[in-house]
């Protein structure tokens, strides 16, 4: 089901100089970290974890809200349907909840590689791709790693039914490089 009322709004909290900061914090006197933030996604260490967003989506399937809440890297505020909470008590999946995520960049990578997954429901990637579309006006550095999960791996899929939609080889854990010990 299509659902062309959704909106999304996204706020960073934190700039490169916090992640520049945290880099510095674990170096020796005299270093000075000059990474851009396009690399520090990439490296995926703990100085992603600097950069802060809020998230406000409006108008998004109930059940899509349910997907975003299980990320637990995240935290979500959900729009209460309760009555004591001004709600009409009325809920099904399609009812429309206002949603709001605080998260780290981090986080919000690990997300995007689920519910971009062709494998995700059509109405949790149309909220994820609103999301990285309107990430490229906040952060377009992180943006351009919000992708789904088996571009992120370089083709490798986890899935246990892949979608097809990619060239991609199935992981099967049992890969003789992968197997090998490490020295």
């Amino acid at each position: 089901m299509k659902n062309d009322r959704m909106r999304c709004i996204i706020k960073k909290h934190t700039t490169r100089q916090d992640a520049l900061d945290a880099i510095n914090s674990t170096m020796y006197d005299g270093f000075s970290a000059k990474a851009s933030l396009k690399n520090i996604y990439m490296w995926m260490h703990s100085p992603v974890r600097t950069q802060i967003f809020s998230i406000q989506l409006y108008d998004i399937f109930s059940f899509v809200s349910v997907h975003l809440a299980r990320h637990v890297t995240t935290v979500p505020f959900v729009q209460s349907k309760r009555i004591d909470r001004g709600g009409d008590g009325n809920e099904n999946r399609y009812t429309l909840v206002n949603h709001r995520i605080l998260c780290n960049a981090e986080a919000l990578i690990n997300m995007a590689q689920k519910r971009l997954c062709y494998q995700a429901s059509p109405e949790t990637r149309d909220v994820m791709k609103l999301i990285k579309n309107t990430m490229y006006d906040v952060d377009p550095d992180l943006a351009y790693y919000l992708v789904p999960q088996c571009v992120y791996r370089g083709g490798i899929c986890p899935e246990p039914k892949p979608c097809g939609n990619y060239k991609i080889k199935r992981f099967k854990g049992d890969d003789d490089e992968r197997n090998m010990r490490i020295k």
